[in-house]
């Protein structure tokens, strides 16, 4: 603005400031001369205010500015709007179907019917466990559920709810049950009461034989105890998360120096359904299991017949809904094998648990769940996990040339313990695989494109 016409601006604002200044009039005696009257007035009342005038130029610029990132705002404001208005507009079309639960008081009610029905289905599964198998446990295990049968009628009567309270109780009761149905006497004191108190360093520190291509796969040796010695390594191609090629190295030898490999095609290419998903893969009994492309399935592929069976896996959240994560997330880790002294084992997360991490014990031949147990430990929370003599340990990531084993579950027990600190050395950041193997009794970890294996101490 040019000072001519901030001035004009100005001007009538400068007049009301000058006439507002005591008396605006004078009285003075003249004096006839000629015809005329001639009398002397002091016009310094009516000098020019200068100095108001730069304070009132200042505070115009002051406001100026003030106004301009209003209206810069107020711009802005009107631009978001509509994203705003359409995102509550969605949030209440969400929860009106919510509200009308909520205000008919049948939301909490449907929450305790549910789960009274599941505590009656329990109650039912341990009188038969301990009609077949009387024991002490199982006789606690029936008060147990009984005072929690008479906790959710207490509930629903009094109209006090602690939902949350219920369903550990039901968790913990089901491990329980899980425990009476599968560990076999003699088991919790030759095995499972023993926790891992140490990790050598690595024994064994090779690159993988496809070299630096593949940061993602699974590696090991034949994983039943009995079966011949056998190395495999699997590498996941297509954005580290399909495969369909596992190689094969009949003897130790062959496996260092990376000659002779058989590779076995278990899909005809790492696109079709029966092609290999995610890095949780594992050699066990001549057979290879894995999870299934693109589906909440489990697959295995028979060494000798080739032949491929599938079954779902109740509940799994798959597609990088459940992987491990900790810092940052290992994509296509959802589901992941493992085997021990007992059988075979299967790792994951589901809607139902929250996220949190569930071990099913399976039947090697069908793939159908035998025995589940439902853990506290969010599966997000970890880099990776094991089973070891029916416990199921759990890793974080501690820097980039080292894991820690933090966590163990041990399902003879139902017992969990998040106070474990085993240091686990390795050569990269990224953790692709990490499985125990009963055979040799060794801990094998894919870490990004190096083959690691590790001694652990009881």
């Amino acid at each position: 603005m040019s000072p001519m016409v901030r001035f004009l601006s100005l001007l009538p604002l400068l007049l009301f400031l000058v006439t507002q200044e005591g008396d605006s009039t004078q009285q003075v005696k003249g004096q006839r001369k000629a015809d005329a009257c001639v009398c002397t007035v002091n016009a310094t009342q009516w000098d020019f205010p200068a100095q108001k005038y730069e304070g009132v130029s200042q505070q115009v610029e002051s406001c100026g500015d003030f106004l301009g990132k209003m209206q810069t705002q107020v711009l802005q404001t009107e631009k978001k709007m509509p994203q705003i208005n359409a995102t509550v507009a969605n949030i209440t079309e969400r929860l009106l179907a919510f509200e009308y639960l909520k205000t008919s008081g049948l939301y909490k009610s449907l929450h305790l019917r549910q789960l009274n029905q599941e505590l009656q289905k329990l109650e039912r599964d341990i009188s038969s466990a301990h009609r077949s198998n009387p024991s002490a446990k199982t006789q606690s295990l029936t008060q147990e559920i009984s005072k929690a049968l008479e906790d959710v009628t207490t509930m629903q009567e009094s109209n006090i709810f602690n939902l949350e309270a219920v369903r550990e109780n039901l968790r913990s009761l089901r491990n329980s049950l899980e425990t009476c149905r599968t560990i076999r006497p003699g088991f919790t004191s030759t095995c499972s009461q023993r926790l891992m108190k140490n990790i050598s360093s690595p024994l064994v520190t090779k690159l993988s034989p496809y070299g630096k291509s593949y940061p993602a796969g699974s590696w090991g040796r034949e994983t039943k105890p009995g079966s011949p010695e056998t190395y495999w390594i699997q590498p996941l191609v297509s954005g580290n998360r399909h495969g369909n090629v596992v190689r094969r190295y009949l003897t130790y030898e062959d496996f260092m120096a990376s000659r002779n490999p058989q590779d076995v095609a278990v899909a005809a290419s790492h696109a079709v359904p029966n092609a290999i998903q995610g890095p949780g893969s594992l050699l066990y009994g001549e057979a290879f299991f894995y999870q299934c492309h693109n589906a909440g399935e489990l697959c295995r592929y028979d060494l000798r017949t080739q032949a491929t069976v599938r079954r779902p896996l109740p509940g799994v959240g798959f597609n990088n809904q459940f992987p491990y994560c900790y810092y940052s997330c290992r994509d296509w880790t959802d589901v992941d094998f493992s085997a021990d002294e007992t059988g075979l084992w299967v790792i994951y997360g589901t809607q139902e648990s929250r996220g949190n991490m569930v071990l099913s014990r399976l039947d090697a031949e069908s793939l159908n769940v035998t025995h589940t147990w439902s853990t506290r430990l969010f599966k997000k929370s970890v880099t990776n996990a094991f089973v070891v003599c029916g416990v199921l340990y759990a890793t974080r990531y501690d820097d980039r040339y080292r894991e820690e084993v933090f966590y163990a579950f041990d399902t003879a027990t139902g017992r969990e313990d998040n106070t474990l600190a085993l240091p686990l050395e390795k050569v990269a950041d990224g953790v692709a695989n990490l499985h125990y193997n009963p055979a040799d009794h060794r801990l094998y970890m894919y870490n990004d494109n190096y083959l690691l294996a590790y001694e652990p101490y009881f």
